[in-house]
């Protein structure tokens, strides 16, 4: 699909709300799948997977609207807005990773710096996600 095409499906509120519901049952997908794998790393370190699911599975709802709704508003060159979208979707990106740090206990050094590279790696698409539509 060329960018003039792309554009062009961004300029319609129609499948702006298609996406935007797409992109939630996406991220959602993702909160079930990752609670299995963060409950299998983190499970004998102490972390209640079932509270780790209803956090992040809660806080996906906000970071799906809110991460949307951050790219929408910088591809629309409404700034001021785009960075209220992008704390808020900081905050519940992080969430439940900061439930992992704070209820695990003992864990090797090597699955933190594999956790850590892990979001490191996110967090850097994000941004330059967020930096493209922002320079477009």
């Amino acid at each position: 699909m060329r960018i003039r095409e792309f554009a062009k499906l961004l300029d319609d509120v129609e499948n702006r709300r298609k996406g935007l519901r797409i992109w939630i049952v996406l991220v959602l997908l993702w909160s079930i799948t990752r609670t299995f794998i963060v409950g299998a790393f983190f499970h004998k370190y102490g972390l209640n997977t079932f509270r780790y699911f209803l956090i992040d599975f809660l806080s996906s709802i906000p970071y799906a609207y809110a991460s949307v709704h951050s790219l929408l508003a910088l591809y629309d060159k409404r700034f001021k807005s785009a960075y209220g979208w992008i704390a808020l979707t900081v905050i519940s990106f992080y969430l439940p990773d900061l439930y992992i740090i704070e209820t695990s206990h003992r864990v090797p050094p090597s699955i933190y710096t594999g956790f850590a590279i892990s979001l490191a790696v996110l967090s850097l698409l994000t941004l330059m996600q967020w930096r493209e539509q922002r320079n477009k």
